[in-house]
Parts: C-alpha cells; sequence; structure tokens
C-alpha cells in the first residue's frame, strides 16, 4: 500500500501541471483531443481504462500521455 492518495481531475491544465497520466480519445487526423477519458495519477487505473477502451471502440485513435510524452498510443504506430 502506498502512502500517495489517487488524485483524479476533469482540468486538462489542472491535469498537466499536477504531471498526471492522461487517457485522451483523439481526432481521425490525430489533430485534436476529442475528449479526456481520464486524467489522475494512478497509471494502473490509466491504462485498465485504455485497454477497456480499446475493446469497446477498436477503431478509435487513443493515448496514455503525461504531459508531451506518450507512454501508449492506439493504433501503435
Amino acid at each position: 500500500m502506498s502512502d500517495w492518495s489517487d488524485e483524479e481531475t476533469n482540468d486538462p491544465l489542472y491535469a498537466d501541471d499536477r504531471n498526471f497520466y492522461e487517457v485522451e480519445l483523439w481526432t481521425r487526423d490525430d489533430q485534436r483531443v476529442l475528449r479526456m477519458l481520464y486524467a489522475g495519477s494512478n497509471l494502473d487505473k490509466a491504462r485498465t481504462i485504455f485497454a477497456n477502451y480499446i475493446r469497446i471502440r477498436p477503431r478509435a485513435r487513443i493515448t496514455i500521455r503525461q504531459r508531451t510524452r506518450v507512454l501508449e498510443r492506439w493504433p501503435a504506430r
């Protein structure tokens, strides 16, 4: 058990300030974020949401990022 609490937010600017993991749904052309599916401090939860969304919507373009660093991307390039 860790001493850190799991924080979450709906605000993308706060998520970037706090260096949270963000699961984002992108447009077809990969130019804009359509919706932020999750933003929080728990990487395991971000990966679970990422995997579940891919299972439900396999054609979606999704990333897990931490600020500008992309940790995972679907579809993989």
